[in-house]
């Protein structure tokens, strides 16, 4: 940031790098809280064994979203295994901060690919 106030030229840029940062992780902290309460809601499902596809909370970015995807609970575990992969429905997906890995009956499967995101995904990772 230093090097941003010497340079008369460079203050637009290095503010555009630091709102990205900044935004990134604002996306992967949201990303990591949907994980937690899927954690949850895969309990429950676990103690109701047998009652059919669980519902999961999509685990985009959008703090403000409430959509439920039904996945079966083998597509979630393979999620669950890799820190960096995310459960999102169909259309949620931003590419400046990850790709996706698989597409299925109304979800995505999207893989982190940012330093920042990765990183966060990593620390937040309740299975780690």
């Amino acid at each position: 940031m230093r090097w941003c106030r010497l340079f008369t030229a460079l203050p637009q840029r290095c503010n555009v790098g630091l709102r990205m940062n900044l935004w990134e992780e604002r996306v992967a902290r949201n990303e990591a809280l949907f994980r937690e309460v899927n954690e949850r809601v895969e309990e429950l499902s676990d103690d109701l064994s047998g009652a059919g596809m669980p519902e999961f909370v999509c685990e985009c970015p959008d703090d403000t979203c409430t959509d439920r995807i039904s996945v079966p609970i083998e597509v979630y575990e393979r999620v669950r295994s890799d820190p960096h992969l995310f459960l999102i429905r169909s259309g949620h997906e931003q590419s400046e901060v990850e790709q996706v890995v698989e597409r299925g009956d109304g979800f995505v499967i999207v893989r982190k690919d940012t330093p920042t995101t990765e990183r966060i995904a990593e620390q937040t990772d309740p299975r780690s």
